[in-house]
């Protein structure tokens, strides 16, 4: 059976979904994407993937010219067509077909394709026990332009996320080269000291998760106080607390880094207390 996309305009069966073979997105990765859920057919902060996507297209001269609530149209009209409620969206734009080389002469049309799926629940037991992390040996460019955007450029990410699932792991801890704590390869990373919630500084040149920021709006609104700083490794082995976060698992607790446990408590008070505070954003 086939699914509804949506391609350039038009909503059609995924199969008749057809791309150039001279698409930029496919021949040199440029081009970003978006991912979020849906809850109760509502798609959750969806005005902050927009806008995130719409910088990042600005950054990279991508043209892009759907607003918000015309996304949100389509994906009301997307999750109908396919009898969809708790979905996972995810929206991909490539600077589309370009000509001579690397540096394309001319204006390209962009490709937006926007396809929507049943979303897989994550296991409600590790929400309760925690997930295991490693540190990557991988690291990453302090420098580097695309970190800090959500490009079609995902090889350093699949690697690592590879390694840790070979590893029994979730995910893993990515240093930057300058020895300070990125992210993981598809989560933002929080730890607590001192009932306090820190975080990488966007300084460490990571992704500004959407629900990275959600994060710290909730500490300020509960009275937590949160910071963003730059920091190495033994601040997160010495937290009483770590948890990640993305926009398809919410917030979830770390149990252990390499083999060794985190805190005493997991899910941590605050840990608990901020999942329960996020749960609440979307009823």
């Amino acid at each position: 059976m086939s699914n509804r996309i949506f391609l350039n305009d038009k909503i059609v069966k995924d199969t008749e979904g057809l791309l150039s073979t001279l698409d930029r997105g496919f021949l040199y990765g440029d081009g970003l994407f978006e991912t979020l859920r849906t809850y109760g057919k509502t798609p959750f902060r969806l005005e902050d993937h927009v806008a995130r996507l719409s910088n990042s297209a600005q950054y990279f001269n991508i043209p892009f010219h759907y607003t918000s609530q015309q996304i949100r149209q389509i994906i009301e009209h997307l999750l109908t067509e396919n009898n969809l409620k708790d979905a996972y969206i995810r929206m991909t734009l490539s600077r589309g077909l370009g000509f001579n080389g690397l540096i394309p002469t001319g204006t390209c049309v962009p490709t937006f394709v926007i396809h929507t799926k049943p979303f897989a629940v994550y296991p409600v037991s590790l929400y309760k026990t925690g997930v295991l992390l490693i540190t990557s040996h991988i690291r990453r460019s302090a420098t580097c332009p695309i970190s800090c955007h959500k490009t079609l450029n995902f090889l350093t990410n699949y690697l690592i996320k590879r390694k840790a699932s070979e590893k029994g792991a979730h995910d893993a801890l990515i240093l930057n080269t300058d020895n300070h704590i990125a992210e993981c390869a598809v989560s933002n990373i929080f730890v607590v000291e001192k009932n306090t919630v820190i975080t990488p500084s966007l300084k460490a040149n990571v992704l500004p998760g959407i629900t990275r920021k959600i994060v710290l709006e909730l500490c300020k609104e509960n009275g937590i106080h949160a910071s963003e700083e730059l920091f190495g490794l033994e601040k997160v082995f010495g937290a009483s607390e770590v948890f990640i976060t993305n926009a398809l698992m919410e917030i979830m607790p770390v149990s252990k880094i390499d083999g060794y446990a985190v805190g005493k408590l997991v899910p941590g008070t605050i840990t608990k207390l901020l999942h329960d505070k996020y749960k609440s954003l979307k009823i």
